[in-house]
């Protein structure tokens, strides 16, 4: 069980914030039962709806190289709550697809251009001593710089709210039971 309690849309009071909770709920994305927890704190809840909306379905870069960015940090970051969404999931449920993943420089399924995105990702993610003179220079000849902080921004903020994630404890599906517990109680008043 997740160590922050689980809110439904009943106990929110603010309508955006309840209005988000009842799309990822209805949608099962972006997770329920950590939106559920957001929804403690107006301005985390629109500060990652709105930066997610506007950084994944919108900004510069290709929607398909945000979402391989996306899945690829929860599966190198081992973010059991997020791998069950997207590429991510796919890749969980393929050995062929994950051992081109995890061997992403020689596996000859991914463009230069996603290489050095995976590259980039793993400087953010894991040492930023990666972020050689040699990767800025590969960077800046395949992005514009506007695209490369969007592209170093996305994954901060990918990889940020998976570490946070895993800290909570939450799993999917454990919402469930807190919409059942207040079905049942509206039932009984």
């Amino acid at each position: 069980m997740a160590r922050i309690s689980y809110l439904v849309p009943s106990d929110v009071e603010n309508p955006e914030t309840k209005a988000w909770l009842e799309k990822s709920i209805e949608n099962g994305r972006p997770g329920p039962e950590i939106q559920s927890i957001r929804s403690h704190s107006y301005g985390v809840m629109a500060s990652f709806n709105k930066t997610r909306e506007w950084l994944l379905h919108g900004g510069l870069l290709e929607y398909d190289l945000k979402e391989l960015m996306r899945a690829y940090v929860a599966t190198s970051a081992s973010c059991t709550y997020c791998v069950e969404y997207g590429l991510s999931k796919t890749w969980k449920e393929s050995p062929d697809e994950m051992s081109n993943l995890l061997n992403y420089e020689t596996s000859g399924v991914y463009s230069e251009r996603e290489k050095i995105a995976l590259r980039y990702a793993d400087a953010v993610m894991w040492d930023p001593a990666l972020a050689t003179e040699e990767l800025w220079s590969q960077l800046l000849g395949e992005f514009t710089e506007a695209e490369v902080v969007e592209l170093g921004y996305w994954v901060g903020f990918t990889y940020g709210g998976q570490r946070w994630i895993k800290t909570l404890g939450a799993t999917q599906g454990e919402l469930d039971v807190a919409l059942e517990e207040a079905k049942d109680k509206v039932q009984v008043e």
